[in-house]
């Protein structure tokens, strides 16, 4: 069975995956892999796939379901750490795959709240020389001094956070009292942004050239980001912001370095051609 058929397998149907966004026409052009936040209802990513239809992005779509579903809630989700690693492990597992069927495509990941943490967990795990071409990151329910240069090294071009003053409900509160996803009681990346460690090594602060992060303000409002937590995903949002990035194009003037690093310059796209290595550690 080719890897597009076995794709097409497991996504149709499941997770509001569409034969149409794993088509083998789509899967020839490159992979966008969704993940929506705690509680597994998946509303997320169909908005931002509504979206990157509308700006005609050419590529397969995969809503990868991690969560419990909605049965398990989001503090199962949030809490079980062996459970989302062993998540993550299975979706570093389909890239390397894809990677191996498709050599030189892009593979992009975007991740909403719980999702962008899942998205960190996934790269973590990804063999030595392994990248993804973009990594996005909204709204990442993620402890803000979380260490990102061992995710940012499986990043090949730039790793895009968004995050909202006016997502204090959940990146606030809930975050404070129920915990990230990396298990800190602290309000989310998600309400403040990333800010860069202290005592970082000389090698880790190079991969932080390659983060941008956007702080919502109200010009995002006729995009369909309103400030609050679901707002990132909206098909205007995407359709404006990620679209564009996706076909290769310059990053709107609202994602900015993080403060006191210098922008990485632009690196070619195309993954390696060479069949994906055996990954490090985790479930199989």
């Amino acid at each position: 069975m080719t890897l597009a058929a076995a794709l097409l397998a497991v996504c149709t149907g499941c997770a509001g995956s569409s034969a149409d966004h794993m088509s083998p026409q789509r899967l020839e052009h490159g992979l966008v892999f969704s993940l929506d936040g705690v509680g597994g209802y998946n509303w997320g990513p169909r908005w931002l796939r509504s979206g990157l239809d509308e700006a005609q992005c050419p590529y397969a779509f995969y809503i990868f379901d991690w969560g419990h579903g909605p049965a398990g809630m989001f503090f199962t989700d949030l809490w079980d750490t062996d459970g989302n690693q062993r998540r993550a492990s299975e979706l570093a597992d389909l890239i390397l795959n894809y990677q191996k069927f498709y050599p030189g495509r892009p593979v992009f990941l975007i991740g909403h709240s719980g999702g962008g943490g899942m998205v960190d967990f996934t790269l973590e795990q990804l063999p030595e020389g392994v990248q993804v071409d973009v990594a996005f990151l909204l709204a990442p329910a993620l402890d803000p001094g979380r260490n990102l240069a061992p995710a940012l090294r499986h990043v090949r071009k730039a790793c895009y956070v968004t995050y909202s003053a006016g997502d204090v409900g959940l990146m606030g509160l809930g975050t404070s009292v129920f915990t990230t996803m990396d298990g800190k009681h602290t309000v989310g990346a998600g309400l403040v942004g990333f800010r860069l460690p202290p005592d970082l090594s000389a090698a880790d602060r190079a991969e932080y050239a390659k983060l941008r992060q956007a702080s919502w303000n109200v010009s995002l409002v006729k995009s369909g980001a309103l400030g609050g937590h679901m707002g990132w995903s909206s098909p205007g949002f995407a359709r404006d912001f990620i679209a564009p990035i996706l076909a290769g194009g310059e990053p709107a003037p609202i994602f900015r370095p993080i403060d006191g690093i210098e922008p990485a310059k632009p690196t070619a796209s195309a993954s390696a051609e060479a069949p994906a290595p055996a990954r490090k550690g985790g479930a199989r």
